[in-house]
């Protein structure tokens, strides 16, 4: 599968997930729960660790749906702990980071759906990774990982 942001829209529609705590560039985290929105900012999904705010995409998420409007400041794990302090008991996420995807495992176990967007990857990184992103981004190639993500949205 290498539409992300469809994926992410009709889970969000089947309710598969409750939410999507995703980097966009131009927002940096925000938290998305309305597919449509989602299927219009999905081409801004990125594995960046910072990004610079844009009025114009902020305006198309909303305010209240980035983290920080003011920087754009990215912080997934953060974006993760509001949503679940919030009462989502499913949701999805983007990172950059093999290092941020096995904290956000640790704290949120199989109730999270990862994907790993990636510049480059490498066959070490790609091992380490088994297991832990359900789906992985890289500028090549969009693939699953393991089953885990096909299970993760067949569950209710």
């Amino acid at each position: 599968m290498t539409d992300i942001p469809e994926l992410l829209a009709q889970s969000l529609e089947d309710r598969s997930i409750e939410a999507a705590v995703v980097c966009l560039k131009g927002c940096g985290t925000s938290v998305i729960n309305d597919p449509a929105v989602i299927r219009r900012t999905g081409s801004f999904i990125t594995g960046a660790d910072k990004t610079e705010p844009d009025t114009e995409t902020i305006s198309v998420v909303g305010d209240d749906n980035v983290m920080d409007p003011e920087t754009a400041k990215v912080d997934n794990v953060e974006g993760l702990c509001v949503v679940y302090d919030s009462g989502v008991h499913r949701a999805a996420t983007t990172t950059g980071s093999l290092k941020e995807a096995q904290m956000m495992r640790d704290m949120f176990g199989s109730d999270l759906l990862i994907i790993g967007v990636f510049d480059s990857f490498s066959e070490q990184e790609r091992k380490d990774s088994e297991g832990l992103l359900d789906v992985l981004l890289t500028p090549s190639d969009a693939e699953s990982l393991s089953h885990m993500g096909e299970e993760f949205l067949t569950k209710r």
